[in-house]
């Protein structure tokens, strides 16, 4: 247990399972040693903010989809290690360590294996311009399209893209709607009292009413993703070029190279009706 990659809250953890659910040392053990490794790789895919409190079943299936492609672990071990996440999930959330348990729609193996993934929807946002869609999601859909990732979002401030926006309906949309009464460079995503949102979650349950209108995912982590894949599918592009783009790690690039590879990538050219 002490060779374990270390995970929030693992010391309450490990009482309750020893106290509360008096399990077996192997069995803490075994379960211990799972949920560390999905730390570690979680801490992978999240670099620069690796918080529980984020984590979705999308997070935890597409570890699975790891452990399936890479470990070539058996459906049984597989479903197996699901399980111990759910009691260390479950455990958080009774205790309100998490605002919610992630992983009730989440089932075993036997979920859908090939996910798939709208990429290229960037050069296609003006689009959008003429639907009722609320401003918080147009400027979700631009900032995303120029390569800011999640931990930047709410710090991006009109200077920085104004001259990287190349359409000119997409600036003008994007200037009409901040307020420049108290300063010439407002934050994107502006809050009424304060200057800037605090939390993403904000900007979510604004776009979220809009996804009927969407053929992709238009949450900010599906965005990113969807971004990230469709630059990694050009395969004209270097590992250094990727990097240099992107701004990510060596890490996640393989990553995110292993996940072109594996998910359905379909051109949102090819979703137009």
């Amino acid at each position: 247990m002490n060779s374990t990659t270390a995970f929030p809250y693992q010391v309450p953890f490990i009482d309750h399972c020893q106290n509360i659910q008096n399990l077996s040392k192997y069995s803490i053990g075994m379960i211990i040693s799972d949920v560390g490794k999905f730390w570690k790789y979680y801490s992978v895919k999240f670099p620069n903010n690796p918080n529980i409190k984020n984590v979705t079943s999308a997070d935890v299936r597409d570890y699975l989809i790891q452990l399936d492609q890479k470990e070539h672990l058996s459906k049984k071990t597989i479903n197996k290690y699901l399980s111990y996440l759910k009691k260390y999930f479950i455990f958080l959330a009774e205790n309100n360590l998490i605002e919610s348990y992630p992983l009730f729609t989440l089932k075993g193996i036997s979920f859908k294996r090939r996910e798939t993934v709208i990429v290229n929807w960037m050069p296609y946002i003006s689009n959008f311009l003429n639907k009722s869609i609320h401003p918080e999601t147009m400027k979700l859909l631009i900032v995303i399209s120029l390569g800011y990732d999640l931990d930047q979002l709410l710090d991006v401030r009109w200077s920085d893209v104004s001259n990287k926006i190349k359409n000119s309906k997409l600036k003008n949309f994007l200037s009409d709607n901040l307020n420049f009464e108290k300063t010439p460079n407002p934050y994107i995503f502006q809050g009424k009292r304060v200057a800037k949102y605090t939390s993403i979650d904000r900007i979510t349950s604004k776009t979220k009413l809009d996804q009927k209108i969407f053929d992709f995912p238009i949450n900010p982590r599906k965005l990113r993703q969807s971004y990230i894949l469709s630059i990694i599918s050009n395969k004209e592009l270097s590992d250094e070029q990727l990097l240099s783009k992107l701004h990510i790690s060596s890490k996640s690039l393989s990553y995110y190279k292993f996940c072109a590879n594996y998910y359905h990538l379909v051109p949102y050219k090819d979703c137009i009706k």
